[in-house]
């Protein structure tokens, strides 16, 4: 298939773990859109995976040879697929999170997911997510969960601006 993106679809029975890590590691290094392990149950129950692999179908020699070459396969399919894709529409905000006795503001990455021209739903950015909350640790101890839930509510269907105002005032939190 000349142009397009394929699906690699190979069978593994004979690799230890940290080989299999270090084959998705370098499977994104080179480029591949994802990359799914699958553990699987083989001929004769021996235990396998089956690897799947997004990849630009001009790349496949170079994934060809890091299959045979790291895993040692004898084979694997090639499957053209369609695939389907939202409108994904990414921000950057300014969060400015409020509670009862204490205000902070962090940078914030969020995505609007839309069908059809349909909004459909918001997304920020767990890796923001996550130091947000860490930074927040002694100002006010809210997890990723929670903090997550308040900013995607606050956000709704409407284009973030510039900065994002959410009140977390409400939030039930655990105790230190």
């Amino acid at each position: 298939m000349a142009g397009g993106v394929i699906l690699l679809m190979a069978q593994i029975d004979d690799a230890p773990g940290e080989l299999l890590g270090h084959v998705i590691d370098k499977m994104t290094d080179m480029g591949a859109k994802n990359v799914q392990l699958l553990s699987s149950l083989g001929k004769k129950g021996r235990p396998a995976y089956v690897l799947l692999v997004d990849i630009n179908a001009e790349d496949e020699p170079e994934f060809a040879s890091l299959l045979v070459g790291d895993l040692g396969i004898w084979g694997y399919r090639v499957l053209e697929t369609q695939h389907k894709h939202f409108d994904i529409r990414r921000y950057k905000t300014q969060l400015e999170l409020k509670w009862a006795g204490g205000e902070a503001s962090y940078p914030l990455r969020l995505k609007r997911i839309l069908n059809d021209g349909v909004f459909v739903r918001a997304k920020a950015e767990h890796d923001d997510l996550v130091a947000i909350s860490a930074q927040m640790r002694d100002l006010l101890p809210v997890s990723v969960a929670a903090l997550k839930a308040a900013i995607e509510t606050a956000v709704g269907s409407a284009e973030p601006g510039e900065t994002l105002h959410v009140d977390l005032s409400g939030l039930q939190l655990a105790d230190r």
